[in-house]
């Protein structure tokens, strides 16, 4: 019974070893860890999400893209990728348009939301979008008050905060972001911030 036990102990021992080497690869080589810093992407990842970021320089449209910020060193962003080169963004009567097509969108009814990052409790509409047979979440503060003047992308990503009233964290206000300067796309949710009851984001959530 003793050698038993102590080669099923040896056995595990073996598995740990495994299971922390390939973690700490998984870690060097393939995701990194990022802690949400703002609500620019609420409600599918709010302040204070804990998230995995899987590093690659190959992105789709309706991806959630961590990227460099093209004019401030050492900060990052984050946003759904709208726009790839030769691709026409635009919104037409509060609609987002890419390559003149307005993505399905199931909205929902208006929810009071408490901001942690203001301190405000807002009324929100929000609703389910669907890039590319991504469904992802959005919110807007007035339904009227989302804005995008056309734009042709270049030779970079077009990101979009699903925050869509939020200001200064998308490339309506910086303009595209260079791909190159991008570390992955956000896939897991490790930790969850307090989210609105109807949207009920939890730990260990896959991202779309």
């Amino acid at each position: 019974m003793r050698d038993f036990t102590k080669s099923a102990l040896k056995f595990l021992g073996v598995i740990a070893a495994i299971l922390i080497v390939a973690g700490v690869v998984l870690y060097l080589f393939f995701v990194r860890v990022v802690t949400v810093g703002h609500n620019a992407m609420a409600p599918t990842v709010m302040l204070g999400d804990q998230i995995l970021v899987w590093r690659t320089d190959r992105f789709e449209l309706g991806q959630m893209a961590l990227c460099a910020h093209p004019s401030e060193a050492n900060r990052y962003v984050l946003g759904r990728v709208i726009g790839r080169p030769g691709d026409l963004v635009a919104v037409e009567r509060g609609q987002l348009m890419i390559n003149g097509q307005s993505p399905d969108t199931d909205h929902r009814a208006a929810i009071r939301w408490n901001d942690l990052e203001t301190g405000r409790v807002r009324t929100m509409h929000w609703g389910i979008e669907n890039i590319l047979s991504r469904s992802h979440y959005f919110f807007r503060e007035d339904r009227r008050s989302f804005e995008l003047r056309p734009h042709r992308v270049r030779g970079g990503l077009y990101l979009l905060s699903d925050h869509r009233t939020y200001a200064g964290e998308d490339s309506r206000t910086f303009g595209e972001v260079p791909s190159a300067t991008c570390i992955g796309r956000a896939f897991f949710r490790l930790t969850a911030a307090e989210s609105p009851e109807e949207i009920g984001n939890s730990m260990l959530d896959i991202l779309d």
